[in-house]
């Protein structure tokens, strides 16, 4: 088994390289940034490549020849520019997809979607499986998460090539180091906006990302769509009950993010603020039930483990 996971470098892709590096099984990583997380050894090579640069992607993967491709690989909202955002993310998924099928190696393929495909609405089930309809709205990550599912389900790959894709909700733990702006105002910012304290959120410890991901790449059989999130929930107010909480019209709290949003001080999106006022809670039950698995963490453990200062 050789793995090739894109975004290498990234929290999640840094994770699952670690805990596969542990289990001595190779590795190759692609990202167009180097990262002090994963370094090149014995198990894992590492290829400095944008997932942009199609013919880059051609040379490592026929020359690798992995088994297995995991695709985290994303802009996450920094990039301010909507067609970048979409060469990037929805182009550059697109050449994965294509150089993963011509790559005869390749057995399966995953792709790392996101709760955000869902989108927040008031009408959102408590628990939200994986036949409910992707409603991403205006929040162009989820809507590129969308797209580039929607590729990935139908274009028409040769015959021994299973097709994965996993939405994924927030994942945290003791080496969570990303901008997430979620957990960035739950761990260091003492004051919240009045609609966030009855806010349910859903958290997955890492330990249950790498455990989840692990049985999911030695599994010869599995393909379609999972959710891959805890089997808990919590409210905000339950979690972090020493925050104190500002009250504004949702409205004036859009067009202050407008403001910071474009003056490139807070990594959120003003169009997925809806995502932090409906909550978006996935059932788990699919992926959980297919392993019997038990999860490790809840979801207030699995904040209570994540650093309070940004690293």
């Amino acid at each position: 088994m050789k793995v090739l996971v894109t975004g290498s470098s990234g929290y999640l892709g840094s994770l699952l390289i670690n805990s596969l590096v542990s289990k001595k099984t190779a590795v190759v990583g692609i990202d167009n940034r180097t990262s002090d997380a994963v370094l090149p050894g014995e198990y894992f090579k590492f290829y400095l490549c944008c997932i942009t640069d199609k013919a880059l992607l051609e040379k490592i993967l026929f020359r690798e020849q992995p088994t297995h491709v995991v695709h985290f690989a994303c802009t996450f909202n920094k990039v301010r520019n909507r067609k970048k955002e979409h060469l990037i993310d929805v182009d550059g998924s697109e050449n994965i997809l294509d150089v993963s099928n011509r790559t005869l190696s390749v057995q399966q393929l995953i792709h790392s979607s996101s709760a955000a495909a869902y989108g927040g609405w008031k009408d959102n089930p408590e628990w939200i499986n994986e036949t409910h309809k992707l409603r991403p709205g205006k929040y162009r990550y989820g809507m590129n998460k969308q797209t580039i599912e929607q590729m990935f389900l139908s274009f028409r790959v040769r015959e021994n090539l299973r097709i994965l894709i996993l939405r994924i909700c927030t994942v945290t733990g003791p080496s969570f180091s990303s901008d997430r702006i979620v957990l960035r105002l739950l761990t260091q910012f003492p004051f919240l906006p009045g609609f966030c304290k009855n806010y349910k959120i859903q958290l997955l410890h890492e330990d249950d990302f790498v455990s989840l991901l692990g049985k999911v790449i030695i599994d010869d059989l599995i393909e379609g769509v999972y959710n891959v999130a805890p089997d808990s929930c919590a409210a905000i107010r339950e979690i972090v009950p020493d925050k104190k909480y500002f009250m504004f019209p949702v409205g004036v709290i859009k067009s202050l993010l407008w403001v910071l949003w474009n003056l490139k001080l807070l990594n959120l999106q003003p169009a997925g603020i809806n995502n932090s006022i409906h909550s978006i809670i996935l059932d788990p039950a699919k992926l959980q039930s297919r392993y019997n698995y038990m999860f490790r963490y809840s979801t207030a453990e699995a904040l209570a483990a994540t650093p309070h200062k940004k690293k």
